[in-house]
């Protein structure tokens, strides 16, 4: 009789038989790979054997050439800076007329100045000690517009106030950033 063992050993060399006999009888059964060369499936087909010489091959397609002559000769206009800070009619007609950078930031500057130095600084207003935390004020006049500013406020959308002093008021551009000091006036603005 068999012991259990001895059936273990007979079940597992009947196993390893059968599967090496399925082994064998693949092995003996697979092809070779066939071997073939590459083609182009995609794109045009190439001709092999047909060389490009000096006398065939290259063409000159010359309206490629025309256009390209034509494109290169068209005038090329910068695009529009959507960032820049607008500017107002009469500075940007400067910058177009072909003045060069610097004339036209002078001619900014200029139009700037000219318009902080119509303002009038008419007086000081000095406030109470509980309230000096908000700031001094001081009233300015332009044209008949009366203004009662403090420091750090905007007047008309683009002039800071900078300082205020009992003689002096400073007033800044915020787009050119031109300063002007403003100096106490003695008598009233003349009235146009």
């Amino acid at each position: 009789m068999m012991t259990t063992n001895q059936k273990k050993m007979s079940a597992l060399v009947a196993i390893s038989l059968l599967w090496g006999g399925v082994l064998a009888w693949e092995w003996l059964r697979v092809e070779e790979p066939l071997r073939v060369p590459l083609a182009n499936i995609t794109g045009p087909a190439s001709m092999p054997g047909v060389r490009r010489g000096a006398a065939g091959g290259l063409h000159v397609q010359l309206d490629l050439l025309a256009a390209v002559r034509t494109q290169r000769e068209m005038n090329f206009t910068t695009p529009r800076n959507i960032f820049a800070p607008q500017h107002s009619d009469n500075s940007r007609g400067a910058v177009q007329s072909g003045l060069d950078p610097g004339a036209a930031q002078a001619l900014l500057q200029q139009q700037a100045l000219a318009g902080l130095e119509q303002f009038h600084y008419l007086g000081f207003v000095r406030m109470e000690a509980g309230a000096r935390k908000r700031g001094e004020q001081a009233v300015l006049t332009k044209n008949d517009d009366l203004h009662v500013v403090r420091i750090g406020e905007t007047v008309e959308d683009h002039v800071v106030v900078k300082a205020i002093t009992q003689e002096s008021v400073t007033l800044q551009d915020r787009p050119s950033r031109v300063e002007h000091t403003v100096l106490l006036s003695e008598e009233a603005p003349l009235q146009p």
